[in-house]
């Protein structure tokens, strides 16, 4: 971030396809590539800075977006100031693609840029255990077990394999050569960041056609099949992790969002809330969180139907730049009751 101007948001791209046109490439293997590539560690914290380091999936990072109209940009240009002054800065540090454990592992490395509050946005499917998680553990093996074990996370039995430490050949020159590639064109598209501004395919111009008002005749939620198995859904949720979240924010205050979902009004709109969550199981998700962050006595706000269907993209959780717009302007009391306590 000295040579290059730092990025707003963590280097990523869908496919190598792509990679040409974003001007980016995923290092997530790479906490010190990832976080050196992005602005929060271009100079030292101002002291009259408040800020907010924004955790969360794609919807986060701003899937269908540019740079200035991701939700931490939205927030920073409300120009929003703490009681004692100090201006309040939001920082995206979310990630595509959504993983309670590997936002863990992301605020766990934020700590040392001294964050005064943390915005975590959660949705069902953050929760669950996914094959994508072996990707973003693996890499971070030996740091996941020790917080595992120093904060005596509770975890589904399947992760203890799937989060193995890497092999010798793993270590070796020829197997981290994808890394190393890797690590030597985010440096190279580094230049062209700073040139263009560019660093999401997704949000050039292009006709997208609306979302589809209609949905499927059909209750399955994966491998639940009918609103039967809602107490086993929601016995699978990795809620624990939000304890450990909290932990390791320390002083910074920790706030979980249920980010606002895209929600159908055509057929079949009475089964689904839309192509990914039945009602059923978007219910018993948002009904057994709220139940547990009160019996924690951690701060929960629930923003799943603050934003018309109008305002997303291409995505059920993907904003347009007015539903980024519209959705900082609903944290504002938020933000000011966690920074003016």
């Amino acid at each position: 971030s000295w040579l290059w101007n730092g990025r707003v948001r963590f280097p990523y791209s869908e496919s190598p396809q792509f990679y040409s046109q974003d001007y980016n490439i995923p290092v997530i293997q790479d906490f010190d590539a990832m976080f050196g590539a992005h602005v929060i560690s271009g100079t030292e914290k101002p002291a009259d800075e408040f800020r907010v380091i924004l955790l969360g999936d794609s919807a986060t990072w701003g899937g269908h977006v540019t740079p200035e109209h991701t939700l931490a940009s939205e927030i920073n240009r409300l120009n929003l100031t703490t009681c004692d002054g100090r201006t309040v800065k939001a920082y995206d540090l979310g990630y595509p693609w959504p993983s309670m454990l590997r936002d863990m592992l992301i605020l766990d490395y934020a700590k040392r840029y001294d964050p005064d509050m943390v915005l975590w946005l959660v949705t069902l499917h953050s929760f669950e255990k996914k094959p994508v998680d072996r990707d973003f553990l693996v890499p971070h093996a030996e740091r996941m077990a020790q917080v595992v074990a120093e904060y005596d996370l509770k975890l589904p039995k399947v992760y203890s394999e799937e989060v193995a430490e890497p092999t010798f050949w793993d270590r070796t020159i020829i197997g981290q050569r994808e890394r190393l590639k890797s690590l030597l064109l985010n440096q190279v598209y580094g230049l062209m960041w700073t040139a263009t501004g560019i660093d999401n395919a997704n949000a050039l111009p292009q006709d997208l056609p609306p979302l589809p008002q209609d949905v499927l005749e059909d209750v399955s939620y994966f491998d639940y099949k009918s609103p039967a198995e809602a107490p086993v859904l929601v016995r699978s949720l990795m809620v624990d992790v939000v304890r450990v979240g909290n932990a390791l924010a320390g002083d910074a205050p920790l706030v979980v969002v249920n980010e606002p979902i895209f929600i159908v009004s055509g057929q079949n709109s009475d089964l689904r809330y839309n192509h990914i969550y039945p009602r059923w199981a978007y219910d018993a998700y948002r009904l057994s969180l709220a139940d547990w962050m009160s019996a924690q006595g951690y701060p929960y706000f629930d923003f799943w139907n603050a934003l018309p269907s109008s305002e997303f993209s291409n995505d059920m959780a993907h904003r347009d730049n007015d539903g980024e717009a519209r959705f900082a302007e609903l944290l504002i009391p938020i933000l000011q009751e966690f920074s003016c306590p």
